[in-house]
C-alpha cells in the first residue's frame, strides 16, 4: 500500500489533483475503517518540530497513518488550522495551547549545532522562496546567494546568525513541561525508532492494532528506506543528506565552537545535550 502511496506523490499528477485523491482515499478510510483509539481519543493530535529537525520525516510518517484511519490531516500555521483537523503538525513549535481543541500531542528538538551544519547544506540549494529573497541584511543577496559566495567557515557563520535568531529562540521558548506533550530527541528516535514510534502512538492513544499498524508505516518511512542509504552516508541536495548525529564535531572548529557559544550562550546545556558549555 505504501509503496502505491510513494508512486502517487511521485507522479505527474497536478497539484489540485493529487490533492482531491488524497481527500477521496482519506474519506474512503474513514468509512471502512475504526478510529485508531482506545477510547474516544483527543479531539486534536499535534505535533511540533523544528526546521531541519526530522520535519518532512514525521510529516510522512504521520500523513499516512492519518490517511489510512481517515482522520484530517494539516501542515502549518496555527492561524488556518480548520475545525476539521484531527492530526496537525506544526513545523515552527509555534502554537497557542490555550486555542487548541482537547489534544495530546508530540515535540521533537535535535542538538542545535547539527542543525546549524544541517542548515548550512541545506540552504546551499534549497528551493524554499523565503531562502531566495533578496535582503539588504545580505547587500541585496537573497540568504542562499550569500552562502554560495562564502567558504564554508564563513557560510556556517551565516547560518549560526540566522538559526541563533530564529529557529533556536522557538526552541528555548518552548514549554517542556506540558504533560499532554511526549519530548523527543531527534538522536533518541533516530537511534531506536521502533521503541519512540511506539512510545508517541501509545502517548496519543492508540489501540494495540494502530500502534502495530504505525510502527509498520514508521518502519516505511525510516532514514535506510527512504534514502536507500546508511546512517552517515551522505547525499548533498537531498532533504536526508546524511541522517548521523553529532555532525558538528566534524565541522566546528574552535573559531565556530566560540562563535555559537557567543550566539547561543549556554542553548546546548539548557536543550540538555551537554553539563556545562565546557565542550
Amino acid at each position: 500500500m505504501y509503496d502505491t502511496l510513494r508512486n502517487i506523490a511521485k507522479s505527474s499528477v497536478p497539484g489540485g489533483a493529487l490533492t482531491l485523491l488524497n481527500k477521496g482515499a482519506t474519506h474512503l478510510n474513514r468509512l471502512v475503517t475504526e478510529d485508531p483509539f482506545v477510547d474516544d481519543g483527543p479531539e486534536l493530535i499535534v505535533h511540533c518540530c523544528h526546521h531541519r529537525s526530522g520535519t518532512v520525516w514525521f510529516t510522512r510518517v504521520l500523513s499516512t497513518v492519518a490517511r489510512q484511519y481517515g482522520l484530517h490531516f494539516q501542515l502549518g500555521e496555527q492561524e488556518a488550522l480548520e475545525s476539521s483537523t484531527e492530526v496537525f503538525l506544526q513545523d515552527h513549535s509555534r502554537i497557542d495551547r490555550s486555542a487548541l481543541p482537547p489534544y495530546r500531542g508530540s515535540h521533537m528538538i535535535r542538538d542545535p549545532r547539527d542543525m546549524v551544519v544541517s542548515g548550512y547544506h541545506y540552504h546551499l540549494w534549497t528551493e524554499e522562496e523565503w531562502a531566495r529573497v533578496p535582503q539588504d541584511e545580505y547587500d541585496g543577496k537573497s540568504f542562499q546567494e550569500a552562502l554560495n559566495e562564502v567558504g564554508k567557515k564563513q557560510g556556517m557563520i551565516l547560518e549560526m546568525e540566522r538559526f541563533c535568531r530564529e529557529d533556536l529562540q522557538d526552541m528555548l521558548r518552548w514549554n517542556y513541561d506540558d504533560p499532554a506533550f511526549l519530548e523527543l530527541k531527534y538522536e533518541d528516535v533516530i537511534a531506536d525508532e521502533a521503541s519512540y514510534f511506539d512510545a508517541l502512538f501509545r502517548h496519543y492513544g492508540f489501540h494495540e492494532e494502530a500502534v502495530e499498524a504505525g510502527l509498520e508505516i514508521a518502519e516505511y518511512y525510516s532514514f535506510q528506506n527512504v534514502s536507500g542509504r546508511s546512517f552517515g552516508d551522505v547525499e548533498e541536495q537531498s532533504h536526508l543528506r546524511s541522517g548521523r548525529t553529532s555532525q558538528w564535531e566534524d565541522h566546528f572548529d574552535e573559531e565556530l565552537k566560540a562563535r555559537f557559544k557567543e550566539l547561543a550562550g549556554d542553548a546546548a546545556v539548557r536543550l540538555g545535550y551537554e553539563e556545562d558549555n565546557n565542550w
